[in-house]
């Protein structure tokens, strides 16, 4: 378990710079360094969400555990927080609310709901927005202190598998493993499909992930990582969320190239894994195989299995 353990570093207080004048006023007491989301709702109360629950603001800047007595969401509050968001432009990130969410300095994602305008079934803009999400980035230093060792061994970078469920940490886990590998003097590639784990933000990651760390994002992830295979001659290459045929056609001919692979798969354990035929049998590609949960805390190691 990482995140009660070690040195945690987070520009989480730059999120309020999305935040409306009103509300940035009332969080003004308000701890986020655990915090892992601010939801928007119009009509709804104003939340934040930490590791144990959610809690609702006061005018007063008190968290709440009830939402009696806190913030409400107006629609002029979260109109303004669209227009600090998109810096008073939204059509300058009409490519990125394409696909739900927009990235803002400090590598923050913010989700967007409301009504989707669209063209032959695609998805051309999102309009009259009714609700936001802004998932706090963090970077926790030594979240992968407990698998660096199993990692590498002898010198080489053993392709690696992330099983968990969703939010236990295994994208903070994936940054961490860059930043070591980096520091290490590996070669290190991230092809980061959904600009979750740099979380770039003009062409400048929000966290450290070393001196020999190069990233290649909003690009689909199995086009990415033949990109930097080809181009970056990395010794391994990091990517999040696998699940395609053509996902794991590409992690096969890089491994077959001689180039570690290190990603996540969403699941509870090897198991389920290994009922769904395609993953099983990419399952098997890899060195070792580390299981997430939150039973601990967030980014428990269950287990880890070596493939030797």
């Amino acid at each position: 378990m990482y995140i009660a353990t070690n040195e945690s570093q987070s520009g989480c207080r730059s999120v309020l710079n999305a935040l409306p004048q009103a509300l940035r006023h009332c969080m003004c007491n308000v701890d986020l360094d655990e915090a892992t989301e601010i939801r928007m709702i119009a009509g709804k109360p104003f939340v934040i969400r930490y590791s144990d629950g959610d809690y609702y603001l006061s005018a007063k800047s008190i968290l709440l555990r009830k939402p009696a007595n806190s913030v409400i969401v107006s629609k002029k509050l979260l109109d303004e927080a669209v227009e600090r968001i998109t810096k008073s432009s939204i059509y300058s990130v009409r490519e990125e609310i394409r696909n739900g969410y927009i990235t803002i300095e400090g590598g923050h994602r913010v989700g967007i709901a409301g009504t989707a305008v669209t063209d032959n079934g695609c998805v051309e803009f999102i309009k009259d927005i009714s609700a936001v999400n802004i998932r706090i980035a963090s970077e926790v230093l030594g979240a992968a202190d407990e698998v660096i060792g199993d990692i590498v061994s002898d010198g080489i970078v053993n392709s690696t598998l992330i099983i968990s469920p969703p939010c236990t940490g295994k994208t903070t886990m994936l940054r961490d493993i860059a930043r070591q590998l980096s520091y290490l003097g590996y070669a290190v590639a991230i092809a980061d499909e959904r600009c979750e784990i740099a979380a770039m933000y003009e062409g400048k990651s929000a966290f450290d992930l070393g001196n020999l760390t190069t990233v290649l994002d909003n690009c689909p992830k199995d086009r990415a990582m033949m990109m930097l295979l080809r181009s970056m001659a990395p010794d391994v290459i990091i990517t999040d969320e696998i699940g395609t045929e053509r996902d794991i056609e590409a992690i096969r001919t890089i491994i077959n190239s001689g180039v570690g692979v290190i990603a996540t798969v969403h699941g509870r354990d090897i198991k389920q894994i290994m009922r769904r035929k395609a993953l099983s049998e990419v399952a098997a590609m890899f060195d070792r195989v580390i299981i997430l949960s939150r039973r601990c805390g967030i980014g428990t190691v269950e287990e880890i299995v070596r493939n030797d």
